[in-house]
């Protein structure tokens, strides 16, 4: 079928020209590494992400063809004459794909890390259009775009990543490599068919993999969320055995089918105790060493158990989620069930990300753990009833530490847009933010800062107690007291209703409650949360109007009113508050840059004058 998509081209690269791919070329033949810095970085690469995420189908035959590169490399560069066995643009992407994932997971300052992994993925990424991956896709160029994805998510560009694991899985289609052929069902096929088959079948789930769980991550459905060739399995058995990757291939599946953002807005009772029971199942089905500590024998068998454990617990809990959701409409103790199976498993997250942090950086070099930890942390601090557990706030002190440790400073100048940092990590807005909100309910139990809280609140804890105080505007006025509906509002005996009253009128900018008659105060029934709580609902507004209200509130406006969001809002509610930005879809003039483009006169005419 490929011909019919118009592949196999001789056409050249369509978004660049011929010249400037031939200088770009020569620019980067001055910056190769020495063959002691691939090797390392290569070794950094086996021994580290391949065994998590295995990008490369055949790592030993990528090392071995890499041995034969380097000598040959060294020789030409004796002899002064061109190697005669020229290698293929695309498996020279590959290569440096692998050198700047290396660069992210070596011992190095951040800045250096961040610096040679941002120049090595800039050069696979130029390979891959002298290989023209767009018009003509192999085997070896999915690999690289896949590496070059991973690498974008690590460095904190997951909306870039995300955005090009979707042309990935494109050009993945556009080989056929999701398609059942019947050498998948038979087992009479000789075993060099097989072997490619099963490559074929592994480099479509690692596809699968990375953008079913990115999509997680962003709550949008997965664009590989449709029927494909059998999940690869080496030795296919009655109990499963599964290996680390394995498991996480048939984990994608359940995440893709069961926990898509459209499948879950109606998922039943029965349905979410389901899903969780089939990931606990799937527990059941891998092999020894990833089910039981005691069966690991290596820090590897150890580091893949923990990372088993923290991906199956954090599926888990984003299955129980819409019980913490203030319109979820299941029965009390329904929700109260979810929202323990919840808790228990957003704790064990929390707690196999530090187990896999005393061991290795993998956790905190990684976008996908360290987002998973960190969310799981933070939705265990919302969790009013964790506030006062012991073992819940020694996690997230440690993961806080985690995730704000510091290495030693390096004298070198990075590149300009390169930050120079004391510290291991840096993260990215949404991850910063989410655990600038962690340390402040750490610290102060609120996801408020303590110094917007009242003056002469001497408890560090939020208790949510205290009437909501208005900061004075100039001559004592509360802002916004020129408008009548303001001075309008009576006060209440409950303190709280006081609260809630004050933050459905900032949601409505300002108009009174009693203009919309179908905003109401409510009991907010979730177990998560001590039934004393109000929570607001919109019953009778359009949604529209819902969403334009909650996107009117943040976490500042209700700080300065010293409002405890924790306790007017449903715990999901306030997590996506805080994850959750609203960009503007249309030019933001970010780009914008002063391009003077001297227009060329006609033929025969002198340079065009200015006379307006």
């Amino acid at each position: 079928m490929r011909s019919i998509l118009g592949l196999d081209t001789s056409a050249p690269f369509p978004l660049m020209s011929a010249h400037h791919l031939q200088r770009m070329t020569q620019d980067i033949s001055n910056e190769l590494p020495s063959d002691r810095e691939v090797m390392k970085l290569f070794r950094a690469y086996k021994e580290i992400p391949q065994p998590f995420w295995g990008f490369v189908m055949d790592i030993d035959d990528l090392e071995s063809k890499l041995m034969v590169y380097l000598e040959d490399r060294s020789r030409s560069a004796t002899n002064g004459v061109k190697s005669t066995k020229p290698v293929q643009a695309s498996w020279l992407a590959i290569l440096f794909a692998v050198l700047a994932v290396g660069s992210q997971y070596h011992e190095s300052p951040y800045h250096i890390r961040t610096r040679d992994s941002q120049r090595y993925i800039q050069i696979s990424f130029h390979f891959l259009r002298l290989g023209n991956f767009l018009l003509r896709p192999s085997f070896d160029s999915i690999q690289a775009l896949l590496l070059t994805s991973f690498v974008l998510l690590n460095d904190m560009k997951a909306e870039a990543s995300w955005a090009l694991m979707g042309l990935t899985c494109r050009l993945a289609q556009s080989l056929g490599l999701h398609r059942t052929t019947p050498s998948d069902s038979r087992d009479s096929t000789p075993p060099n068919t097989q072997s490619k088959e099963m490559i074929r079948r592994r480099l479509w789930w690692s596809c699968v993999w990375h953008d079913t769980l990115t999509s997680l991550s962003f709550d949008r459905c997965p664009m590989t969320n449709f029927p494909c060739c059998p999940i690869p399995v080496m030795s296919p058995t009655p109990n499963g055995n599964y290996s680390y990757l394995e498991t996480m291939y048939h984990l994608m599946e359940i995440i893709s089918r069961r926990l898509n953002p459209d499948v879950m807005m109606s998922s039943s009772y029965t349905q979410i105790v389901d899903n969780c029971e089939a990931v606990e199942s799937l527990r059941s089905r891998t092999s020894p060493q990833l089910q039981f500590k005691e069966s690991c024998k290596t820090a590897l068998d150890r580091l893949q158990h923990y990372a088993i454990r923290l991906h199956t617990s954090f599926v888990i809990s984003v299955a129980c989620r819409p019980a913490l959701r203030r319109d979820c409409e299941f029965e009390a103790d329904q929700r109260k069930s979810l929202a323990d199976r919840c808790k228990d498993n957003l704790t064990e997250t929390v707690r196999m990300f530090l187990a896999m942090h005393q061991l290795s950086a993998i956790p905190t070099r990684s976008w996908a753990f360290t987002y998973h930890g960190l969310s799981s942390a933070l939705l265990l601090g919302i969790l009013c009833e964790t506030k006062t557990d012991p073992e819940v706030r020694q996690l997230q002190g440690d993961l806080i530490a985690a995730l704000s440790a510091t290495a030693a400073k390096d004298v070198s100048s990075p590149e300009p847009h390169v930050m120079t940092t004391d510290k291991d990590i840096e993260l990215s807005g949404p991850l910063y933010r989410a655990l600038t909100a962690l340390k402040n309910i750490y610290d102060h139990g609120s996801v408020v800062p303590t110094h917007l809280k009242k003056e002469g609140d001497a408890s560090a804890a939020g208790s949510g107690s205290r009437t909501p105080q208005f900061p004075f505007g100039p001559g004592g006025q509360l802002p916004g007291s020129s408008n009548p509906h303001f001075r309008n509002v009576p006060q209440s005996a409950d303190p709280r209703e006081d609260a809630a009253l004050a933050m459905a009128e900032m949601q409505n900018g300002g108009a009174a409650i009693q203009d919309f008659t179908g905003l109401v105060l409510s009991r907010f029934l979730s177990p998560s949360v001590n039934s004393s709580k109000i929570t607001l609902y919109k019953s009778s507004l359009p949604y529209s109007q819902q969403v334009q209200a909650n996107n009117n509130i943040n976490l500042d406006s209700m700080g300065t009113m010293n409002v405890d969001p924790t306790q007017y809002m449903a715990p999901m509610d306030l997590y996506e508050s805080i994850w959750g930005e609203s960009p503007d879809p249309w030019n933001t003039g970010m780009d914008s840059l002063n391009f003077d483009f001297l227009a060329q006169p006609p033929p025969g005419q002198p340079q065009q004058q200015f006379y307006f």
